[in-house]
């Protein structure tokens, strides 16, 4: 089963992930679970449990324009370098870490940081938005990739 976790906060673009597990969960792909999480901090560890593979969006700050999407493997440890936003209690670099520490981070899994904008505001900016539309189209396609590996691995 693949979980996709879309992570933030209500609050202007540090609900992009938020947002994208929302328009997820109306039409999930098969076989796969949305999870809505606001600022899981450590709790996200325990949303890899029972999940084969793990696609976790949240939004990011690396200083590129706002609605970039960045696409890195849920193992790299280049997470710090784009910034992924932690007005979490534990940020999502470091709830990663500890659950490869702990041999509790899926084999296979993404992670999507839409590049925030450096304004704050009270809803999510336009250029957000559309980042927030490819993040989603993106999940949906390594989801069907993945589910196609897993029935034919060779």
């Amino acid at each position: 089963m693949i979980r996709i976790i879309g992570i933030g906060s209500p609050f202007g673009d540090d609900a992009a992930g938020l947002e994208a597990a929302q328009q997820l969960s109306i039409a999930p792909p098969p076989d796969t679970e949305v999870v809505v999480a606001d600022r899981p901090g450590a709790a996200l560890i325990d949303l890899f449990d029972g999940a084969d593979a793990v696609i976790l969006i949240d939004a990011a700050r690396s200083g590129a324009p706002a609605g970039t999407v960045h696409d890195l493997d849920l193992r790299t440890r280049t997470l710090h370098a784009i910034g992924v936003v932690s007005s979490h209690d534990l940020g999502v670099s470091a709830a990663l870490g500890l659950a490869a520490a702990l041999g509790r981070l899926p084999s296979y899994g993404r992670v999507l940081g839409i590049e925030a904008s450096e304004a704050s505001r009270a809803s999510i900016t336009p250029d957000v938005r559309t980042g927030v539309s490819v993040a989603v189209t993106r999940a949906r396609e390594w989801c069907a990739t993945y589910r196609s590996r897993s029935e034919h691995p060779y």
